[in-house]
């Protein structure tokens, strides 16, 4: 599954771990998007919380289909 993503920022190897925002920075900075043009999903409000902080869309997974209506493809 980890082959349909083209970055995957593993702590172990990038020296961060969520919550922390060079967590968030790498991954941005390998993607090469802007902050505001992803959607960070994630099922610990903690970690959904702090992504906003630096500008990412943010989204609670509980379900499914609430992440379906998230992403607009309820």
């Amino acid at each position: 599954m980890l082959d349909l993503f083209p970055t995957r920022g593993l702590s172990c190897r990038i020296g961060h771990a969520k919550p922390e925002a060079g967590a968030y920075r790498w991954c941005l900075e390998r993607m090469g998007t802007p902050a505001g043009e992803v959607l960070f999903v994630d099922d610990n409000r903690t970690n959904v919380e702090a992504a906003g902080k630096l500008g990412l869309q943010g989204h609670v997974f509980t379900s499914a289909p609430e992440l379906r209506r998230a992403l607009g493809r309820d």
